[in-house]
């Protein structure tokens, strides 16, 4: 989504959104048209399962706190 002037990007676009745990608000979130046409997405309070991991697809990368 970064503006292009001789290959090097001019803007940053950031998307940042508290899903509160729904796992119906990430899917909708990361398959509509927001989650395409910003460089970065981020989620506070995403949906975890029962393995301790967030939904994804292949386009994104989830990113764990530490502690």
């Amino acid at each position: 989504m970064s503006e292009q002037h001789n290959g090097t990007p001019t803007q940053l676009h950031i998307w940042q959104q508290n899903l509160n745990a729904s796992l119906v608000m990430q899917h909708s979130l990361l398959n509509s048209p927001i989650a395409h046409n910003w460089d970065i997405v981020a989620i506070q309070e995403s949906y975890i399962n029962s393995m301790k991991n967030t939904i994804l697809s292949s386009y994104f990368h989830a990113v764990y706190p530490t502690t």
